[in-house]
């Protein structure tokens, strides 16, 4: 059943549940009881097809967006920052994503505080670069886009809200995740007719409106996390191209004249667990 369908249900049941209620057509009490005991019995299986619904369309959206063999696509979003007298600070950011499974993965960010950032993969190496700042880090990473999400996020510890999706195992990661999913509407607000859908982690409050149709892709995200002050972080998905023209240079770094390479903390700290401490009674 889809969302139209379930609405007009919806509504059907309401009209019938008023009108028992109201007394007006049922004169035998018992009938008017075993009406409203349907009724609600219908009600709850109707809110289990919206929950399956929902279910289904943000599944295939991670499906969808973990078989693409490439795609590139524009984010602007925001985020809150918590201050200590407990107001929240929007900061706002765009950012450019180019991907190409299994190994290549670039990111480039301008943020509003006109700084540009870029991340990029190659499927040996990790480059982490700011512009503005003139320097940039390089450190080996073999493996795929899934094996650099992983080394971002947990070596580096870098804030990447939405990194998941970019994996392969972000259907898997989802449906483990998810502990609440339910169908919000039908929305017109975007250029493309979407769904919108609302769901729960342990961590976050999640929405997400996904484009109807064969191209299930995100349009916006909103992401609330469940800590002091529910700070959010959000993101409009546009431009999406899912043949996008990429060669060689695409995920290739050349460092700006006089840039400086810099080394990373997670570097150092492996370095540091290499060096031999002499024990006692021994010469270093």
């Amino acid at each position: 059943m889809n969302f139209k369908m379930i609405q007009i249900c919806r509504a059907l049941v309401t009209g019938a549940f008023l009108v028992a209620m109201s007394g007006a057509v049922f004169a035998d009490e018992q009938t008017d009881l075993e009406l409203v005991e349907e009724l609600v019995l219908l009600e709850a299986e109707l809110e289990l097809e919206r929950e399956v619904l929902a279910d289904e369309k943000l599944m295939e959206m991670a499906n969808f967006l973990a078989g693409l063999e490439s795609f590139s696509v524009h984010l602007r979003a925001g985020y809150d920052v918590m201050q200590e007298n407990g107001q929240k600070i929007e900061f706002l950011e765009n950012r450019r994503i180019t991907l190409e499974r299994p190994d290549r993965l670039v990111v480039k960010e301008n943020s509003s505080s006109d700084r540009s950032h870029v991340l990029l993969f190659d499927g040996d190496t990790v480059t982490i670069a700011d512009n503005e700042a003139g320097v940039y880090a390089q450190a080996p990473q073999p493996g795929s886009i899934d094996d650099a999400i992983v080394y971002f996020l947990r070596d580096l510890q870098m804030r990447l809200p939405l990194a998941g999706m970019l994996t392969t195992r972000f259907p898997q990661e989802l449906d483990n995740r998810l502990r609440l999913v339910e169908y919000v509407e039908e929305s017109g607000a975007f250029s493309v007719p979407t769904h919108h859908i609302a769901a729960r982690t342990r961590d976050n409050d999640i929405q997400v409106w996904i484009s109807e149709g064969a191209l299930p892709i995100p349009m916006r995200i909103v992401l609330t996390y469940i800590e002091y002050g529910e700070p959010q972080y959000w993101a409009e998905f546009s431009d999406w191209n899912l043949d996008p023209t990429i060669d060689k240079s695409t995920f290739a770094y050349e460092p700006p004249e006089g840039a400086e390479q810099i080394v990373l903390a997670v570097q150092i700290a492996s370095a540091m667990d290499d060096v031999e401490i002499p024990g006692e009674g021994e010469q270093p």
